[in-house]
């Protein structure tokens, strides 16, 4: 009777077959989509707090990680003619720094001066694990926090020996050259999207939706059929 589905980013909510529904409300039957529309509607919400809840007990995802987590927003809600709730995030690709990170913050640069940051950087994705350290790899840079002009804090490595056309920062300041006198291309350290985080913990949550939604359903049912009696008396 229920169909609880998470794909790509879409969560869909939905009831068919309420044939035992309309048996339980007798005279009422014609209240059986409302009864299930505020079901439905209920169990978007309840599915979106329990998705949340349980991908930032899971990953280690900083304030910026946590307010991408609730970009799963409900996007349909249902009504009386079209049974069916959807909730959506958009899929886009994060980096490291909305991640828990060691130093949290930038260092390297603040306004036109340069501080010296850690001999190494260190992150996690996942809060049951060490932070890793974050050292240079081949052709690349240990990796460092940086602010971009967007104002986003993002995990990058510079590619060692390239050349970028940006050569100052945000405030018009000049980056950090080589001693090539070069400006390095910056690329950013990749990690679950939102998307992928909540795929990955769907799977723990889907029970936990289906019963809230049949037990919902039961609950409207009993409203409308003790509503139904007060009135008569």
């Amino acid at each position: 009777m229920s169909n609880v589905t998470y794909n790509r980013g879409n969560l869909t909510i939905t009831l068919a077959g309420l044939d035992t529904v309309e048996r339980a409300l007798g005279d009422l039957r014609q209240k059986t989509p409302a009864a299930a529309k505020v079901a439905i509607n209920a169990t978007a919400r309840e599915a979106r707090k329990l998705m949340i809840a349980r991908a930032k007990a899971r990953y280690a995802v900083n304030t910026a990680g946590q307010r991408h987590l609730k970009d799963l927003v409900q996007r349909k809600k249902a009504t009386n003619r079209s049974l069916l709730a959807e909730l959506r995030i958009s899929s886009f690709r994060n980096d490291l720094g909305y991640f828990q990170t060691s130093p949290p913050v930038p260092t390297h640069f603040t306004g036109r001066n340069w501080r010296k940051g850690p001999s190494v950087w260190r992150g996690k994705v996942l809060k049951a694990e060490e932070m890793k350290p974050l050292p240079g790899t081949t052709g690349r840079a240990k990796a460092f926090l940086a602010e971009f002009a967007s104002g986003h804090v993002g995990m990058v490595q510079r590619v060692i020996g390239s050349s970028s056309s940006h050569t100052t920062t945000k405030s018009g300041a000049p980056r950090w050259r080589n001693r090539e006198g070069k400006v390095e291309k910056l690329v950013t350290l990749g990690s679950p999207s939102a998307t992928a985080m909540h795929s990955t913990i769907w799977p723990y949550v889907e029970p936990e939706v289906e019963a809230y939604l049949l037990d919902r359903l039961d609950s409207q049912v009993e409203k409308l059929i003790a509503k139904a009696k007060a009135g008569r008396g």
